[in-house]
């Protein structure tokens, strides 16, 4: 179901009421933004997308895929992309009809573990649950859903016919623009679900499926493997003779190691790290920061 978002009504109500208790909310609030129209520091609740980001970061295009192509070529696409969307958007007659993120080309193998699985195509795979939002809904709004759903990805309609997308890449570069004291100690720590070597593909994609799982740790090492690693693996399958997938190793895996980082670290510079990244994760000694906690760490400060 395609959701039409405009909440530019409420928007404007928080934003008169934001004049009369502006001082107080500044000093309640740990984050602020530069606005790019008023030139003075805001909070997140009043904030549009235009207020806070460039309009060069607001026109990312989508990464469109069309209704006639097969699964194997949207998991080649979104391996390759991985370093700006986490979504493919599905468009006929220049029209968003669905998303495909690794949850949906994980999901169909599950269902159907062989080679033939590649060849199918990506309607019988796509989301229909996504939003399309107007320029001026507010970041609050945006950034509290995105945190909420499995799939953190809307899209951003500019004109007929013209969208842009705002995904959890895009979040980072909201952190690294904001003004707060919060450093990397305040970040949730969770623990990250392992898997062995002799494990098969099945298990690593049955772990990342469970409670919203974005990495997992090579048992005994300090190497992860991510969405971005397990679709690397399935686009090279095309041509494999195996006819279940599923039960091949997972000691193949391409694993990565998160780039270390101080605890001093405020919540904008780890941004900034994580931006120049192919892989943004970054760690302390004793855990593990994604995008996805940076998203949560800017709502829970709203």
């Amino acid at each position: 179901m395609i959701k039409l978002a405009n909440l530019n009504f409420n928007h404007k109500i928080r934003k008169s009421w934001s004049k009369i208790l502006n001082k107080n909310e500044k000093e309640e609030k740990n984050l602020l933004f530069h606005s790019l129209l008023t030139g003075d520091d805001i909070i997140l609740d009043v904030c549009s997308f235009e207020e806070v980001l460039p309009y060069s970061l607001l026109s990312v295009p989508i990464s469109a895929i069309t209704p006639n192509d097969n699964v194997w070529i949207a998991t080649s696409m979104l391996s390759r992309i991985s370093d700006i969307t986490d979504n493919l958007v599905v468009v006929e007659d220049e029209f968003p009809i669905g998303t495909i993120s690794p949850y949906e080309i994980m999901h169909g193998l599950r269902k159907n573990p062989s080679p033939r699985y590649l060849q199918e195509n990506v309607t019988r795979i796509m989301s229909v649950d996504f939003y399309i939002d107007s320029r001026n809904i507010s970041l609050i709004d945006v950034l509290s859903r995105m945190n909420k759903t499995k799939n953190p990805f809307t899209i951003i309609e500019n004109g007929k016919q013209n969208f842009s997308q705002f995904s959890i890449k895009q979040v980072l570069e909201i952190g690294a623009l904001c003004k707060t004291d919060i450093t990397v100690s305040m970040f949730p720590k969770r623990k990250i679900p392992t898997f062995k070597k002799e494990d098969k593909l099945r298990n690593v994609i049955e772990l990342l499926s469970e409670n919203n799982n974005k990495l997992l740790l090579l048992e005994n090492q300090v190497s992860f493997v991510s969405h971005k690693m397990v679709l690397d693996k399935i686009k090279d399958l095309n041509n494999a003779q195996n006819e279940n997938i599923l039960d091949l190793s997972a000691s193949t895996f391409k694993t990565i190691t998160p780039t270390l980082i101080s605890e001093k670290l405020t919540l904008a510079e780890i941004c900034k790290i994580m931006q120049s990244m192919e892989n943004p994760y970054v760690m302390t000694s004793d855990h593990v920061i994604t995008p996805y906690d940076i998203l949560e760490v800017l709502c829970k400060e709203m």
